[in-house]
């Protein structure tokens, strides 16, 4: 990648962006100098390092905001402890967006291997419907018949799945999961091809360099990241979608931020001008792309 972009990246102006561009595009080891000072210095200046007080938050949206802020600035449990809220999110689980956000922030923070975590991703295999998606099952559970599943609770468990993949779990879901985005070409409906699934105002889109993920919405790079680093990036559904991804990208490689919430539980940037969050996983998805071949071999329609 162009080395003006990386310097930028590698900027002390984003202690988060820093550590994730440390180990996700240096390649660095988690006991390197640099990624431990990276670390240490997202937990003197994220506010969610600093006040813990949003682990006891009664709102659900404050410890799920909490678990994603601390994950995506790259600490892990060595630096912090989150067992408290784990227990706080323990059965009955309803399987939706929320659950698949709190799932993927444990598998980056450290605990994909938690017998809590393990029990909750079982549940989530058990209640996989024949699309290859999920619905909330206070919503499944007052049906005569079998639902469609919802595109949105789906983008956060493919964000989830490639974290996983990542840190060497398989996900027993994946290949379904991966077939729903790909017979939308990642986006789209399947009665009209040329309609967006969540068709709403630009810079909230699917189509969009939206930064930080919330419930409601997931942007492009974030969505071919997953893909990518799940091995079929390559796969000709997507083309379109990365080459929406690339004319995004100035002649340095960085993405302007096309959207982001009125309050962002992250640094926020603003919209508009180049943004490190999003020019970071459009790279990591890049660098996924050409470290994975697409290979469909196993993946069930």
């Amino acid at each position: 990648m162009n080395t003006q972009t990386l310097d930028w990246l590698l900027g002390e102006d984003n202690p988060g962006v820093r550590a994730r561009t440390l180990t996700g595009l240096c390649d660095l080891p988690n006991d390197d100098k640099q990624v431990i000072e990276a670390r240490k210095l997202v937990l003197e200046t994220l506010d969610q390092a600093r006040d813990l007080s949003w682990m006891e938050n009664p709102r659900p949206t404050a410890p799920i905001r909490g678990l994603i802020a601390l994950s995506e600035s790259g600490l892990t449990r060595d630096y912090l402890d989150v067992d408290s809220v784990i227990d706080r999110f323990q059965s009955p689980y309803d399987i939706n967006c929320g659950d698949f956000q709190i799932l993927r922030s444990l598998v980056m923070l450290g605990y994909g291997n938690d017998s809590r975590v393990q029990t909750w991703l079982a549940q989530v295999a058990d209640a996989q419907l024949p699309d290859g998606g999920w619905l909330c099952l206070h919503r499944v559970n007052k049906m005569n018949r079998i639902p469609k599943s919802c595109i949105k609770a789906n983008m956060h468990a493919l964000l989830m799945a490639s974290e996983m993949k990542k840190c060497g779990m398989h996900f027993l879901c994946v290949d379904g999961l991966i077939e729903y985005f790909l017979r939308r070409r990642l986006f789209y409906r399947m009665d009209n091809p040329q309609k967006l699934v969540l068709d709403v105002r630009p810079g909230y889109r699917m189509i969009d360099a939206y930064f930080p993920i919330e419930i409601q919405r997931v942007g492009l790079p974030h969505l071919l990241e997953a893909l990518a680093s799940l091995g079929v990036g390559q796969a000709p559904e997507l083309q379109e979608a990365w080459d929406m991804l690339k004319a995004k990208q100035d002649e340095f490689g960085r993405v302007k931020l096309e959207g982001t919430l009125a309050k962002s539980y992250l640094p926020k940037e603003r919209v508009g001008r180049p943004g490190k969050w999003v020019t970071l996983y459009t790279c990591l998805a890049q660098k996924a792309l050409g470290n994975k071949s697409a290979s469909r071999e196993g993946i069930d329609a």
